[in-house]
């Protein structure tokens, strides 16, 4: 596949002339797209109108954060979030809008590792969220945590090697992320954004994740349709038997509790 570039405009139409203003290309696309992304879910979070956050399954996605965090909590002294892609921006203000219906969780205490390869992405995140633990990186670090979690295409961005993969889950308490894993092999692609990624072998992911008493939890994803016969796409968790059914358990009360809907497959 040719390789494509990533560009971001603004501008305004005019009957059938167009007008452009300003353009980004490549990385400071990025960072002009994604930070006023997050920039607005963090107010949507902040004032109580989440009508207005960017994606409309986010708060689902948060919930499903919120209710592994509560549960690692029993288990564990010192709660760790790990997330690849989106930094830490795009958690801790959901966190806290959601504690205040269920008041499980300090969320001052705990330890916010966030990867994203933007530069400025980190930095905003350290600007807005002070009073928070954060540790930040543009590159993958190997750490343990209560919770990692992540979204399909930062992962694909970020790993390349299933072995490094796997030891970043093995070491966390609970793993839930979806994935696009490939049926043949390790694949190397470009998506729209036009950056490379790596589609992971799913056999070579399983037979890494063979690890102690954990298991791994998937199920085919209902957001991603995927017509390309070499790849599958999951809804993933990871981990140890017992944590994995008492979050699924927590995760449907709380879903009931903010009348979305509760897959009871």
């Amino acid at each position: 596949m040719k390789k494509t570039k990533t560009y971001l405009e603004f501008g305004k139409e005019e009957g059938k002339k167009k007008f452009v203003y300003d353009k980004r290309e490549d990385q400071e696309a990025y960072d002009f797209f994604m930070i006023a992304r997050y920039l607005k879910d963090m107010i949507g979070y902040r004032t109580g109108n989440v009508k207005k956050i960017h994606h409309k399954e986010d708060l689902e996605d948060n919930i499903k954060k919120y209710s592994a965090l509560s549960v690692c909590k029993n288990f564990s002294r010192y709660l760790v979030y790990y997330e690849v892609g989106s930094t830490v921006m795009g958690v801790i203000d959901s966190l806290e809008y959601i504690n205040k219906k269920f008041r499980k969780l300090k969320v001052k205490d705990i330890t916010f590792i966030g990867v994203d390869n933007s530069d400025m992405m980190n930095r905003l995140t350290l600007y807005t969220h002070k009073s928070y633990k954060l540790k930040l990186y543009n590159k993958i670090k190997i750490s343990k945590c209560s919770l990692f979690f992540a979204k399909g295409v930062s992962l694909l961005y970020a790993f390349d090697d299933e072995k490094l993969f796997c030891d970043v889950l093995k070491i966390s308490d609970i793993a839930i992320f979806d994935y696009t894993f490939s049926l043949k092999g390790n694949l190397k692609d470009f998506v729209g954004t036009g950056k490379a990624v790596t589609y992971l072998s799913l056999d070579k992911c399983k037979e890494y994740l063979k690890y102690k008493n954990k298991e791994l939890f998937l199920k085919p994803s209902n957001r991603i349709k995927n017509t390309d016969n070499n790849k599958a796409t999951f809804e993933c968790v990871y981990g140890e038997k017992l944590l994995i059914k008492k979050y699924f358990e927590e995760l449907g009360a709380n879903l009931k509790k903010f009348s979305l809907p509760v897959d009871d497959k």
